[in-house]
């Protein structure tokens, strides 16, 4: 069962002057809502009185406070937002007008907009993509049944769900330019293979936007992952005749050479960031130098073994695919694309249920190797998944430290998300190592 939940939002409305900020009653707009908030749901309708729709930009603050004795989980966030229509029922007041723990908090929303900083997080871009979005609908003979409500809004991507009345909804997404192969990436692999992507209804790799129909919903716990793991493989070997065209689209080799050539820099002090609050410990960090040479021997193994390179995903995972009628399988977000070796991607424990136990993890396993006997016996695939799993970790590690981290504006929420997998990497490499032959 999930706790409550309730979150104090502040609300941070610049005027177009870029002078000013929108108060009531002396004081920034406020509200209490029953959503997280973190990564933006729950902010676009949370001040009717203001406006009827109020597009995220991005959140200046966000705090977790002690639960209450009822347990209700209590959150305070501070998110600047952007209106597409008339403001009613504000004063614009210069930030030394606000209660002074505010007046921060509005001059960060004032302050220039640094080169970094996305599209979908200035002022003005929400109503283009409105526009767009409405044009691209009617020339579909289609027509939006309310307001867009964002899903997601954060440094790496924005996705709103657009409803349409008794139909499915769409989505709608933009991603930044570090990212923008993904629109054509996406457009290519929905075209071509079924389930690959979403299918694709407008794309605007201009924009880098993308209109998305909807293809599913996110599994259960109920769904086991094995025929998620015989259809990410399944897509693995239909991408092989569009490597061509996915390398002329840009797509980097982050095979196991490229996750060797950057084990050095990822096992320095800053990456492991020893003794931090999110950090390794020092026990942590040196057993994870302990591993290189045998991460080395294990990128060596899969580079020389006879299965081929495929369309890479970078961050699959079961929230990264959704399940449609009839139990088909649709891929999602193909923002760290790249080409690789296809067991990279397969770690049993992604696609599997959290805290899956043993018997079910073998089943994936099984259900994903089936697609290769072709190539090896059953047992040496077994054994070389094993080492897959562990450079595995690693690749998605890079995938923050070495791509993600270097574009962002603010660094800071996603310094330690690379921890996770390193700490991934100690777990898998205490795990018995099958033969190779």
């Amino acid at each position: 069962m999930t706790a409550p939940l309730r979150t104090t939002l502040h609300a941070v409305l610049a005027h177009p002057d870029g002078q000013r900020v929108a108060a009531v009653g002396g004081a920034l707009p406020c509200a209490v809502v029953t959503e997280n908030t973190f990564v933006g749901c729950g902010l676009t309708d949370a001040f009717p009185a203001l406006a009827p729709w109020l597009a995220p930009l991005r959140r200046l603050g966000f705090v977790r406070l002690p639960t209450d004795p009822d347990g209700t989980l209590v959150r305070e966030s501070v998110w600047q937002l952007d209106p597409v229509t008339d403001v009613s029922g504000v004063e614009w007041v210069t930030p030394g007008a606000l209660p002074e723990r505010e007046q921060a908090w509005a001059e960060v929303a004032l302050a220039p907009i640094p080169d970094l900083r996305p599209d979908f997080a200035r002022p003005g871009w929400a109503a283009g993509a409105l526009a767009w979005l409405d044009g691209e609908l009617r020339e579909q003979g289609l027509t939006r049944a309310g307001w867009p409500e964002p899903l997601k809004h954060w440094g790496i991507s924005a996705l709103w769900r657009v409803p349409l009345g008794e139909r499915d909804p769409l989505y709608l997404k933009a991603v930044p330019t570090f990212f923008a192969r993904e629109v054509p990436v996406t457009c290519l692999l929905s075209r071509e293979i079924p389930g690959a992507a979403p299918p694709v209804l407008a794309a605007d790799t201009g924009r880098n936007l993308l209109l998305l129909a909807h293809a599913g919903e996110v599994p259960g716990e109920a769904e086991d992952g094995t025929t998620l793991a015989a259809h990410l493989a399944w897509v693995q070997r239909a991408s092989l005749p569009l490597l061509p065209e996915l390398r002329a689209l840009g797509l980097p080799d982050h095979g196991p050479e490229w996750v060797a050539s950057l084990l050095p820099e990822l096992l320095r002090d800053e990456h492991l960031m020893v003794g931090e609050e999110e950090g390794l410990t020092p026990d942590e960090a040196a057993s994870l130098r302990a591993l290189e040479p045998r991460v080395r021997e294990a990128c060596a193994r899969l580079a020389a073994s006879p299965l081929p390179r495929v369309a890479g995903h970078g961050d699959l995972h079961r929230w990264n695919a959704v399940q449609g009628g009839e139990g088909h399988w649709t891929l999602l977000d193909w923002s760290d694309a790249s080409v690789t070796h296809p067991f990279l991607d397969a770690d049993p424990a992604y696609l599997a249920p959290e805290g899956a136990g043993t018997d079910t993890l073998e089943a994936v396993e099984t259900a994903y190797l089936s697609a290769w006997t072709d190539l090896l016996p059953l047992p040496e695939l077994r054994a070389l998944l094993g080492e897959a799993r562990l450079v595995g970790e690693v690749y998605r590690a890079l995938g923050y430290t070495h791509a993600i981290n270097l574009h962002l504006e603010d660094r800071a929420g996603w310094r330690a998300a690379h921890i996770e997998h390193l700490r991934g990497l100690l777990l898998r490499a205490a795990e018995p190592a099958l033969p190779l032959s």
